[in-house]
C-alpha cells in the first residue's frame, strides 16, 4: 500500500489530523507552566522543578494508561483522562501566589501524568486498519507531521501567553486537549476497536509481565531511550552554542531549522515508499547517520553553518523514528501494544531529560562542541546495541500468547 493510498483510507484522515493537533498542547505545556510560575513571582528553580514534574508525571504514568487502555478499550480512558488533563490546567492556572511550592508541582506531575495517550492510540487503530506497509509509510508521515505540531506549538500558546497571559494559555491548552481526546475517544472507528475482548484476543491473555516480557521491547525501549538522550544533548547544546557564537536570538530559529530537517527527511522517506524496505536494517543506518552528522555540529564556526548542519542532522530523525513505531507491532506481545508505545514514548522522554542534564555538565565544564559530540555518541551506542541484538527483533522473538482455561 502507498503512502498516498494508506493516508486515504478509511478513517485515517481524520485520526490522522486528530492526532496531530492533540500534539499541540503537550509541545507548550512545560514552557507555559514555567512562564506561569515567573509571573507569579517565584524562582526559576521551582519553575523548572514544576516543569521537570510534568514531564516526569507523564514518563511514569503513560505506560499505566497504556496497560488499561489494552485491558478496556480507548473510549473510556481517553475521555477519564482528557477531562482530568482540562481540569489539571485549569486549577495550575488559578494557584495564587502564595501557595505552598508541592502544590505546584502536585498539580504539573498531575498534568504531566493525566495527559491522553493519543498518539499510541492512533497507531494501534492504524496497525488494526491498514496493512503492513500501509502502516510503516503512515507511521513515517506522521512522524514528519508531528515536527509542524511541535514548531506551531510553542509558537502559537507562548504568543497567546503574551497577550492574554500565561494563565489562560495554559487553561486553553488544556480544554484542546481534553476536546481532542474526547472527540478521538468518540470516533465510529476507536469505539469498534474495543478493548482486547473485542479484537481478535478472545482465546489470549496478556502475559505476565505485560510488554516488558518480550526481548524486542525491551531492546526497542534502550534504543529509544539512547535516542531521546541524543535528542536532550542536541537541544541543550543548541542553545549554548548559539550563546557561544553570540547569537543566542537565533535559538529559536535553529531548532526550528532542526525540525524542517526531519520534517523534510521523513516526506522523502515516504514518498521514496522506503517504508516497506527491512526495517531492522534501515534502523540501524537511520541511527548511524544521525550519529555522523551531530558529531562535527559543535565545531561549526558560525550561526549559518550550525543552522545548515542541524538541518542535515535532524534529517534522518522522522525516517527513524517511523521505522522504530513499525516495528513495536511485531515484537509486542497479544494484548499489550498500546502498553508498549507508551513505553517507548517514556523511554525517549526519559533520555531525554537524562540527556538534557548531562550535557548540561558537559557543556559547564568542556564546552559546547563537547556537547553535541555526546549526542553523536549516545546515537551511535544506540545503533551498536541494536545491531548486536538484532535477532531480538523478529516477530518470532515475541513471548507466545497464554490460551484461558476456556480455549484450552
Amino acid at each position: 500500500m502507498s503512502p498516498a493510498t494508506a493516508v486515504r483510507a478509511p478513517g485515517v484522515p481524520r485520526t490522522l489530523a486528530l492526532a496531530l493537533l492533540a500534539r499541540v498542547p503537550p509541545s507548550a505545556l512545560g514552557l507555559l507552566i514555567v512562564l506561569q510560575i515567573r509571573h507569579l513571582g517565584h524562582s526559576y528553580a521551582l519553575a523548572g522543578a514544576a516543569s521537570g514534574a510534568c514531564a516526569l508525571g507523564m514518563a511514569a504514568f503513560s505506560p499505566v494508561l497504556g496497560r488499561a487502555i489494552d485491558r478496556t478499550g480507548q473510549t473510556l480512558v481517553l475521555i477519564l483522562t482528557g477531562a482530568t488533563v482540562t481540569l489539571a490546567c485549569a486549577l495550575f492556572a488559578i494557584i495564587p501566589a502564595g501557595a505552598p511550592a508541592p502544590v505546584f508541582l502536585g498539580v504539573a506531575a498531575a498534568i504531566g501524568a493525566m495527559q491522553p495517550p493519543i498518539s499510541a492510540c492512533v497507531r494501534v487503530l492504524w496497525r488494526r486498519i491498514l496493512d503492513r506497509e500501509g502502516f510503516n509509510a503512515l507511521v513515517t508521515l506522521d512522524a514528519s507531521l508531528q515536527e509542524l505540531a511541535f514548531m506551531t506549538g510553542p509558537l502559537v500558546l507562548i504568543s497567546m501567553a503574551s497577550a492574554t497571559g500565561a494563565a489562560a494559555a495554559l487553561a486553553a491548552s488544556g480544554v484542546l486537549l481534553g476536546l481532542c481526546a474526547a472527540s478521538f475517544a468518540l470516533l465510529p472507528e476507536t469505539r469498534r476497536l474495543g478493548g482486547p475482548q473485542r479484537h481478535h484476543d478472545l482465546d489470549t491473555i496478556r502475559p505476565a509481565g505485560g510488554a516488558l516480557s518480550a526481548p524486542g521491547v525491551r531492546l526497542l525501549l534502550v534504543v529509544a531511550t539512547m535516542l531521546g538522550i541524543a535528542f536532550g544533548a542536541t537541544e541543550l547544546s543548541i542553545v549554548t552554542a548559539a550563546e557561544d557564537l553570540g547569537a543566542k536570538s537565533a535559538t529559536g530559529l535553529l531548532f526550528a531549522l532542526w525540525g524542517v530537517g526531519s520534517f523534510a527527511g521523513g516526506v522523502l522517506w515516504t514518498r521514496a515508499h522506503a517504508a516497506d524496505r527491512d526495517p531492522v536494517r534501515a534502523m540501524f543506518w537511520l541511527i548511524v547517520i544521525c550519529g555522523i552528522t551531530s558529531l562535527p555540529l559543535g565545531a561549526a564556526p558560525s550561526i549559518a553553518v550550525l543552522g545548515i548542519g542541524l538541518a542535515a542532522a535532524g534529517a534522518a530523525i522522522a525516517p527513524l523514528f517511523g521505522v522504530l513505531y513499525s516495528l513495536m507491532p511485531d515484537v509486542a506481545p497479544p494484548g499489550t501494544l498500546t502498553e508498549a508505545f507508551t513505553l517507548e514514548t517514556s523511554a525517549i522522554t526519559g533520555g531525554m531529560a537524562i540527556g538534557s542534564a548531562t550535557a548540561g555538565a558537559v557543556a559547564s565544564s568542556v564546552g559546547a562542541p563537547a556537547s553535541f559530540v555526546l549526542a553523536g555518541a549516545a546515537y551511535i551506542i544506540g545503533g551498536l546495541v541494536q545491531r548486536a541484538r538484532a535477532g531480538a527483533l523478529s516477530p518470532a522473538a515475541a513471548p507466545a500468547p497464554a490460551r484461558t482455561p476456556a480455549a484450552a
